[in-house]
C-alpha cells in the first residue's frame, strides 16, 4: 500500500514539474489559453504518455494513474481541439498499454463531450467557482468507480482509491493554481503596459493640446470672417471645408484632454436608468436616418456613483459606434440591469459587421480604430472613464452576427 502510495506521488513530482517547465517557456505574447495551444498541447501529451506509460497497478490489476488531469486542463485551457486531440491520443496510447480499451473510450468520451460545456462555465467564472466546478466534476468519478467497486464486492480496493483519489484532486487544484497564477501574472503585466501608453498619450495631451488649440482657434476665426467677403462658390466650399477639419481636430484634441485631465468632479449617485434613456433619445435619430432600431430594456431605479457626464459620453460614443458598425437596416439592443454578482451591468448590442478575434484584442488600444476616418481615442476614452469608476468593460463580437459591449458598474 505504503510503495503504491509513493509511486502515486512520483507522478504528482512529475506533472508539478511538467507544468513549471511549461511555464518558463511560456512568453509574455502568450497571454490567454489560445497562446498556450500548442506548447500546452505538448506539456498535456508529455504527462499523459508518463502517467499512461507507468501507471500504479494494484491487486486485482486495477490500474491507477492520472490521465483525468491531463483532459481537464486540455478542455479547460486549451479549448475543443486540444481536448479531442488528447483523446485521441490517450486512446492510442491505450492499446499498448495494460489499460481496458472499451472502458477509455466509453469513460472518457462521455468526459470529454461534458468537458465542451463545462469549459465554457470554467472560463467566465471567479476563482472559488473554478475550483467548486472543477472538484465536483473529478469526483463525479471516483464515485462511479466506488458503486462498481462496492457491487463487485471488491472492498480491499476502497482505501486506495480513496487514498489516490485525493493525492489526483490535490494535484490538479496545485496544477490549476500555477496555470491561473501564470495567468494572472501576464494579465497584470499587459495591464500595466496599457497603463503605461494611456500615460504617455496623456503627458503628450498634456503638453502639446493647449498649445495647438489656441492658434486654431484664430484661424478658425478668420475664416469665418473670410466667409462674410464676397467670394466665388468655390472659394466658400474651400472654407467651409477648411472650417469642418479646424472642427475635426478641436474634436481630436478634446478627446486628447479627456485622457489627460486629472480626476477634478466628485462623484455623485445619480440614477443610471434616466442616464441611458437620455443617451437612447438622443441617438435615435441618428439611428432613424440610417433605418436603424433601438430597442431599450433598462431596470427602473439602477443607481450608480461616479460622473454622470462622462457615463453618458460613454454611452453615446458607444451607440454611435454600434450604430456605424450597422449601417442600415439593423437593429441595437439596450439593456440594463442588476447583475448576479451585484454589480450593474449595461449591455449594448448590435448586429453589425462584427469583429475577428485579432482586432478584439487591441480594442480600445490609443490610435487604433477600426473605422477610415477615426482617431482610435474615443474607445480608449471609454475605457478609461469606465476604469476610473472602478467598473469594467467586457466586448464579444463574431464576424457577420454582432457586436456586444457590456459595462459594469
Amino acid at each position: 500500500m505504503l510503495e503504491t502510495v509513493h509511486h502515486l506521488i512520483l507522478h504528482v513530482v512529475f506533472i508539478l514539474f511538467m507544468v513549471l517547465l511549461f511555464q518558463m517557456f511560456t512568453n509574455d505574447s502568450d497571454n490567454g489559453s489560445k497562446g498556450f495551444t500548442l506548447k500546452f498541447l505538448i506539456m498535456n501529451l508529455a504527462v499523459l504518455v508518463f502517467t499512461m506509460m507507468f501507471p500504479v497497478v494494484y491487486s486485482s490489476g486495477y490500474v491507477y494513474d492520472f490521465k483525468v488531469i491531463p483532459m481537464i486542463l486540455a478542455f479547460i485551457y486549451g479549448g475543443k481541439r486540444v481536448g479531442f486531440s488528447t483523446f485521441l491520443t490517450m486512446l492510442v496510447i491505450g492499446v499498448f498499454t495494460s489499460h481496458v480499451w472499451i472502458f477509455l473510450v466509453v469513460n472518457y468520451a462521455i468526459y470529454s463531450v461534458l468537458l465542451v460545456p463545462i469549459s465554457k462555465w470554467y472560463k467566465r467564472g471567479t476563482w472559488r467557482y473554478k475550483i467548486v466546478l472543477i472538484s465536483v466534476f473529478y469526483l463525479f468519478i471516483p464515485i462511479t468507480r466506488t458503486c462498481f467497486l462496492l457491487q463487485r464486492n471488491e472492498i480491499e480496493q476502497l482505501l486506495l482509491m480513496v487514498s489516490s483519489t485525493l493525492i489526483i484532486w490535490i494535484t490538479l487544484i496545485l496544477t490549476i493554481y500555477l496555470i491561473e497564477n501564470r495567468l494572472e501574472q501576464l494579465r497584470v503585466k499587459k495591464e500595466l503596459m496599457k497603463a503605461e501608453k494611456f500615460n504617455v498619450v496623456s503627458q503628450l495631451a498634456a503638453s502639446v493640446a493647449h498649445e495647438i488649440r489656441n492658434p486654431m482657434t484664430t484661424v478658425r476665426g478668420f475664416m469665418q470672417l473670410l466667409q462674410r467677403e464676397t467670394l466665388t462658390e468655390e472659394q466658400k466650399s474651400f472654407i467651409n471645408i477648411s472650417i469642418q477639419e479646424l472642427d475635426h481636430a478641436q474634436d481630436v484634441i478634446n478627446q486628447y484632454l479627456s485622457l489627460a485631465k486629472p480626476q477634478t468632479e466628485e462623484y455623485e449617485v445619480f440614477s443610471l436608468t434616466d442616464t441611458i434613456n437620455e443617451s437612447v433619445d438622443v441617438m435615435s435619430t441618428y439611428a432613424v436616418m440610417s433605418s436603424i432600431q433601438i430597442n431599450s430594456h433598462i431596470e427602473n431605479d439602477l443607481m450608480v456613483q461616479g460622473i454622470k457626464i462622462e457615463l453618458k459620453q460613454v454611452l453615446l460614443n458607444l451607440l454611435k459606434n454600434a450604430i456605424e458598425a450597422i449601417k442600415e437596416n439593423g437593429e441595437i439592443t439596450v439593456a440594463a440591469h442588476v447583475h448576479k454578482d451585484g454589480r450593474i451591468m449595461v449591455v449594448i448590442q448590435d448586429n453589425g459587421a462584427g469583429m475577428p478575434p485579432d482586432q478584439l484584442k487591441v480594442l480600445g488600444r490609443p490610435y487604433y480604430s477600426t473605422k477610415e476616418k477615426g482617431t482610435g481615442l474615443g474607445l480608449t476614452v471609454c475605457y478609461q472613464i469606465i476604469k476610473r469608476m472602478k467598473g469594467e468593460i467586457q466586448v464579444e463580437s463574431e464576424q457577420g452576427v454582432g457586436t456586444t459591449f457590456r459595462i459594469f458598474l
